[in-house]
């Protein structure tokens, strides 16, 4: 089942890379740090991931067949800048396509008729275009760059909010996030190779649309005699978990299909291996794999990512 569900995301994989410059599924580059960047320091960034799968796990958490076989697949652009050694401003912007979705109409009755209107299934086999587009700002709690703040503001870009493929939920989205890491790795400081970093991010959706919750914790291993900040090749294993919050009993599930009887909260816990080479230029590259292996109302999806950042300073 691995290979069957890999191989067709490993494919559209290597079409979109003819078309744009490959990246990591993230936009921050390979450290254990938390983010912030020195004051006049840039960082641009390029991502491009896919994912792929053919079941999903229901309210009970037991595993079944989608309607349809998921093959999505996003390409983010990024960009950081260190206003100030406090400061860091951020902003992203996706490009996506996705296959495969299904909206569950519930019946409703006519409040001045009292007819019933039947419940319906709208479905839809795929989407492209532009996504969320993301601003923020992500602040230091203290001095030896180990915890930070942000806060951001997700802005929707016009796509149909009724589509079941759609590109995203369609409203405007308010995030607060906190980001803890161990001490930078190098010579002087902490001649550890082993590195650490854990997170949460809270986002909620005007318009009724549901609110998210995601959190990670990942460890990082300094494969080469140098630090996190600078050059070398690093690994990291990294355990993310999502949470889907359903506003009165009712949340749009998306690219997968669901039944109305089980709309409720969702979640998903995704184990991702990550290889990244940094270069004494400010270029970074990356390469993961992905396997969501827990969830409820929720795809079963693999994963697969590109990476590549470039930082400099004004």
């Amino acid at each position: 089942m691995i290979s069957d569900a890999v191989r067709p995301a490993t494919r559209l994989l290597q079409r979109l890379l003819a078309v744009a410059t490959a990246l990591v599924i993230t936009t921050l580059p390979a450290h254990a740090g938390v983010g912030m960047l020195g004051e006049g320091v840039n960082l641009s960034s390029t991502s491009l991931g896919a994912t792929g799968g053919s079941h999903h796990w229901d309210v009970q958490r037991k595993v079944i067949p989608s309607i349809c076989q998921r093959r999505n697949a996003s390409l983010v652009q990024g960009y950081e800048y260190g206003y100030s050694y406090f400061h860091t401003v951020f902003a992203s912007v996706a490009f996506a396509y996705r296959k495969c979705g299904q909206i569950n109409r519930a019946a409703r009755i006519n409040p001045l008729t009292w007819r019933v209107r039947p419940g319906y299934t709208i479905l839809a086999g795929q989407s492209m275009g532009l996504g969320d587009v993301v601003v923020g700002v992500r602040t230091r709690l203290n001095h030896i760059d180990t915890a930070s703040w942000e806060i951001l503001l997700a802005i929707p870009t016009g796509y149909d909010n009724n589509s079941a493929a759609r590109l995203g939920r369609g409203a405007l989205g308010l995030g607060v996030g906190l980001l803890f890491s161990s001490l930078p790795y190098s010579v002087n400081s902490n001649p550890n190779p082993w590195g650490w970093s854990l997170g949460s991010r809270f986002t909620y959706y005007f318009s009724g649309k549901g609110n998210t919750l995601q959190s990670f914790i990942a460890a990082q291993y300094a494969l080469t005699d140098t630090n996190f900040e600078q050059t070398g090749d690093f690994g990291e294993i990294r355990l993310a978990h999502s949470t889907g919050f359903a506003l009165s009993g009712v949340q749009q599930q998306i690219f997968f299909n669901q039944v109305p009887n089980s709309m409720t909260n969702s979640d998903q816990t995704v184990l991702q291996l990550k290889y990244s080479h940094s270069f004494s230029t400010g270029l970074s590259t990356s390469a993961h794999i992905g396997k969501a292996f827990f969830g409820r109302n929720t795809p079963i999806d693999y994963t697969l990512g590109l990476g590549v950042s470039y930082r400099w300073k004004d």
